[in-house]
Formats: structure tokens, sequence, C-alpha cells
């Protein structure tokens, strides 16, 4: 409707200006070298009209003629434009398909085409992880660490691919840089903050996990108990260093954060007993035993006492099952000391509810060996001895991420190196 309006009043214009003209037919005189031209002004104007539709024709023919190279190499790259974004697009369902062979070839055919990494890196790093290209996969990696909107995905997957190759300072390099980037990154935080610990650099590791905190960037994660796990890696250098004042105070710190931590429980113990402070190394260990017992704590407690008589060592056991009379950890360090002092219906005693409790191979070992010292019974210790050998075994740290057992805590599993996952079970 607007054009309609548009073009009517543009006519309304031209017929009102010609009548204007034919009314007014006024006369042109044109003298030029010699020359002299008369005329009318509406012819004038008709001449002049025609001369600049002359003109203009012969602009768009001189630059139809001029400009055919450039048309020529335009439509060109529009032909590989398009022919590299089929490739980009077939070779990313090549990928989706599990063709290996098929996206590394059409991913070649992407970059030649289009010649822009920021375009086709993603199916070229694809393609180079289906094919197990490493050299190719980390060069693509590398130059999508060149440019700020990939940078981070360039880190990360230098990161990963460092871990995979065993490479762990270069993989720490990378996971830092990573974060910086995207400290928010789910799975970043927790994997730097492992091999932060595991390289010894306290405070990057405290500014890791804070800097995750304040992103809520630890999903799956317990951020007071990595930050226990990282007080008592301190504080075990402290102690390695000779610094025994440093090493207690950050292994108290450490239990404060997460008071199931054994190991940061017992460290704190053996410390306060070398001082002297026996009472409260012992609150200590009650106040552990008493939610999260364990063979560890059992043994600290023997220790606080190391020239305890037999019957001492019994009476110090005793307070320690009272504590928790549910776990067989203290069954069996009482059935122990009553053993070594001889108290044959104590020994027996205890050693039933820990067996009631958890049948294991020293629960049964020790039953054995009860039958042998009180009723001199070789008969009824093979019995013992013989269930031994289907008894469920003994309980170990064992990593919950790859299953690998240990004989003592570490902050970092021996095996895959993750932070925190060493389990007692």
């Amino acid at each position: 409707m607007r054009r309609l309006l548009a073009f009517l009043l543009i006519t309304a214009i031209v017929v009102a200006g010609a009548v204007w003209l034919a009314d007014r037919p006024g006369e042109v005189t044109i003298r030029w070298q010699g020359w002299r031209a008369d005329t009318s002004v509406p012819v004038l104007l008709a001449v002049l009209v025609v001369l600049v539709a002359a003109l203009s024709l012969l602009g768009r023919l001189l630059r139809l003629v001029f400009g055919a190279p450039g048309r020529f190499l335009a439509a060109r790259r529009a032909r590989r434009t398009r022919k590299g974004y089929v490739a980009l697009s077939d070779g990313l369902a090549a990928v989706a398909a599990g063709d290996s062979r098929q996206a590394a070839k059409l991913a070649r055919r992407a970059d030649k085409l289009l010649a822009d990494s920021a375009v086709t890196g993603l199916l070229s790093v694809q393609a180079a992880q289906m094919s197990g290209d490493a050299d190719a996969l980390r060069s693509r990696f590398q130059a999508m660490t060149e440019r700020s909107e990939t940078a981070y995905l360039g880190h990360r997957g230098l990161m990963d691919q460092a871990l995979k190759a065993g490479e762990r300072k270069a993989a720490l390099d990378h996971g830092a840089r990573a974060f910086t980037l995207q400290p928010g990154a789910e799975g970043l935080a927790a994997g730097l903050f492992e091999l932060q610990l595991e390289a010894g650099q306290w405070p990057e590791a405290a500014l890791t996990l804070a800097t995750a905190r304040r992103h809520s960037a630890l999903t799956g994660d317990d951020p007071s108990r990595l930050r226990a796990l990282l007080l008592f890696a301190r504080a075990e250098a402290a102690q390695a260093s000779g610094d025994t004042a440093s090493a207690l105070s950050l292994a108290e710190d450490a239990r404060d954060c997460d008071p199931s931590l054994v190991p940061a429980v017992v460290l704190a113990a053996a410390l306060l007993g070398a001082r002297g402070k026996l009472r409260k190394a012992a609150a200590l260990i009650l106040s552990a035993f008493k939610t999260a017992p364990h063979p560890d704590l059992v043994a600290q407690w023997a220790a606080l006492g190391p020239n305890d008589s037999a019957l001492e060592r019994v009476k110090r056991m005793q307070k320690l099952v009272e504590a928790n009379p549910a776990s067989p950890d203290g069954h069996m360090g009482l059935a122990e000391a009553a053993l070594a002092a001889k108290l044959w219906g104590q020994a027996r005693t205890h050693l039933d509810k820990a067996r009631d409790q958890r049948p294991t191979l020293r629960t049964l070992t020790l039953l054995a060996r009860l039958e042998r010292e009180e009723r001199k019974d070789e008969a009824a210790a093979v019995a013992w001895l013989a269930k031994a050998g289907e008894a469920k075994p003994e309980s170990a740290w064992t990593c919950g991420s790859c299953g690998h057992p240990a004989s003592v805590f570490s902050v970092n599993c021996p095996a895959c190196h993750a932070a925190g996952r060493m389990e007692w079970r």
C-alpha cells in the first residue's frame, strides 16, 4: 500500500512538472567554439535526461567488464566455502557415526577449503582423537590456545592429554592456565587441586580450593574434606622437615575441618603424646573413635602408654571399647591386650564379639591362638584356622577411584594420584 501511494505521488509530481514546463516554454541558446544551438527548455531537459541515462549505462557496462575478474574470484571463493561447509558437516556426521577414517579425510578437506582453524578446529580435534594421532591432536590443541575464544578448550585438552601420557608437570601447567580462564568449569578444579597437592604447591592448592568454592565448581566433592587433606599434607611435610610445632597445629586444623579424617587425628595425637600432653591426645582419640573407629586409632591409643603393664593395657583398652562398643576394632584391641595378660575369659568374650561383627582373618587367627594358649587344644585351633581361609579379607586403605589398596594412608592415591579418594574398607 505504501509503495502504491509513493508511486502515485511521484507520478503526480512528474505530470505536474511536465504541465508546468509546457505552459512556460522558454528559449535556450547555447554558444560554444563557434557553434550555436537554439532550443526550448523542455527539449533541453529531455536531452539532459537522455545524456545522464547514457552515461549511467556506460558506467554500468564498464563496471561489468572491469569487475568480471573480481566476481569470478568471489564466486570461486563462495563455491570453496560451500564445499568446505559441506565437508565440515559430513565430517561431524562421520564422527557421530564413529567412522574415524572418513572423519579424518573430511577434516583435512574442510581445513583445506575453509583455511580457518577456528571453524574446522573442533572437527580436526575429534578426528585426531578417534584416530589416536597424539601428535596431530597436540598440534590442534596448541593452535586452539592461540585464540582467546578457544584458549580454555586448548589448555584443557592439553591437560587431559598430558595426564594420559603421565606428564604430570605439563598437566599441572595447562590445568592452571585453563583454570585461570574458566574457574567455574566442571571437573577442572578437582583435577587441578589433585595435581597441586601432589606437587606440594600448598598456596596454589589453597587458592584453587577457595576460587572453586566461590564458583561452586566442586560438585561431588566436600570442600571441608579437601581443605582437611591440604592441611594434613602440609602437616606431614612439616613433620618430615622437623618442624613439629607447625605439624601439630596443621594436624589439629585438619582434624577440625574433618573430624573423620583418622590420619590427622593419629598424627595430632602422636605429636601431643611426644610433648607429654597425654590427656589432650587421649581426648582426641576417644572423640574420633566414637564416630570413626579405626585400627590406627587403637594402635595410637595403646602407644599413649608405652610403659603400661599387661593389666594396665587391658584397662586402657576397656576405656576405648566403652567409647564405642559397636566397633569390632575396639574389641580386637582389648582381646589382644587380654591375651597378653592371660585373661582368657575376657579375651574370648571380646573375640567372639569381634567375630560376630566382622569375622576377619585376624579375628579367627587370634581365636586359634587362644585355643592353643588357654586350652592347648590343637584341633580347635586348626578348626579356627580352616575357617580363617574363608574369612573376609582385612580392611585396607583403598582408592575409591581406581580400587588400588595401600597399607598406609596417603593424600593422593599411589596408583591414579586422585586426591582424597583413599577410604578404609
